[in-house]
């Protein structure tokens, strides 16, 4: 297929929010800038296809990490949570809400960031 101004081309279509039916308006090289969507006459850069959303990247991302961190452990291995208590960078960690989980820092000595499955959260220490 060649490419040329005015010949038709499918393309994702931002406010249409799917794949549609596009006039190419603007080639440079060999490869399509500008299209102007047939639905709904939208005038965007091309793309062929839906972009990724961020925030399922980052959630698949997240799960992955905790998976790379827990991997090997067991909640046999863990430390139940308390506030009282003290805890280490590495350290696996049991929370009755959240589940197991890994501390991945601390902060000012009195909280810490832990990877849970369900995403980072700051939980306090030695109160």
């Amino acid at each position: 297929m060649t490419l040329e101004v005015g010949k038709k081309i499918d393309a994702w279509c931002g406010r249409c929010k799917s794949v549609l039916r596009h006039t190419i308006e603007i080639i440079t090289g060999e490869k399509v800038r500008r299209v102007n969507c047939n639905s709904c006459k939208g005038r965007h850069l091309y793309r062929a296809q839906q972009p990724r959303t961020r925030g399922a990247a980052a959630a698949l991302s997240q799960e992955r990490k905790h998976e790379l961190l827990v991997r090997g452990r067991t909640e046999a291995n863990s430390t139940l949570y308390s506030s009282s208590a003290r805890f280490q960078v590495g350290q696996l960690v049991s929370h009755a809400a959240f589940g197991l989980g890994v501390v991945t820092g601390s902060r000012d000595n009195v909280k810490i960031d832990v990877c849970f499955a369900g995403g980072e959260k700051v939980l306090q220490q030695g109160c």
